[in-house]
């Protein structure tokens, strides 16, 4: 709601229009599903002026399982804003721990492409609970970004993670024989000790 103040008092306007709903065009579909979406009225003072919604909630992903995937819904969304006349500014409202890179990527991207076609209509973030890595990758592109005090954000990053189960091999005696075509082939693998990872190895890594 602070971001929808902060727009109604810069732009003059107070129709939200939640645009999860989003009419697809005749025989349109996303992600190869025939769901069909639907504009719908948050809040409005007959004003034919409209703010448009848009939601990235929870993992952010390019897959859609058989349905719509999140990438290509935003998308659509942002085109749909953009071709509308009324539209004079976009919320993005996130509450999203993060997810694929990609995915995020190609989010962030479209909010840039918007803001080169629609330089009047800015994009304004609003962070939830949680707008963390790929959520604060995608709302970074947006024109402002409000965020409550409480909002986890922040840590845009790649984490990579193994276990190494050499010490427990060499208690049972077992002792592993590597042939490898390349010299990081067996980078990240489990069963080499400690002294055995050459440092530019980890450099590298």
């Amino acid at each position: 709601m602070i971001v929808a103040i902060l727009a109604v008092l810069m732009l003059g306007f107070v129709m939200l229009v939640d645009v999860s709903k989003l009419t697809l065009p005749s025989g349109m579909s996303v992600g190869g599903s025939a769901t069909y979406f639907e504009e719908s009225i948050v809040e409005s003072n007959t004003s034919r002026n409209k703010i448009a919604i848009i939601d990235v909630n929870g993992v952010i992903t390019s897959s859609g399982a058989g349905g719509p995937n999140m990438v290509d819904v935003v998308k659509l969304k942002l085109k749909r804003a953009g071709k509308d006349e009324n539209v004079k500014a976009v919320i993005l409202r996130v509450d999203s721990p993060g997810g694929e890179v990609l995915a995020s990527d190609d989010i962030a991207m479209a909010v840039q492409e918007f803001h080169r076609k629609n330089q009047n209509k800015p994009v304004i973030a609003s962070m939830g609970s949680v707008a963390a890595s790929g959520g604060y990758y995608v709302a970074a592109p947006c024109r402002w970004i409000v965020a409550h005090p409480l909002t986890i954000t922040g840590s845009i990053g790649v984490i990579m993670q193994g276990m190494n189960y050499r010490g427990l091999m060499d208690k049972v005696g077992v002792q592993p024989n590597t042939y490898k075509s390349g010299t990081h082939k067996d980078m990240l693998s489990g069963m080499r000790a400690s002294d055995e990872i050459p440092a530019e190895e980890k450099k590298l890594i």
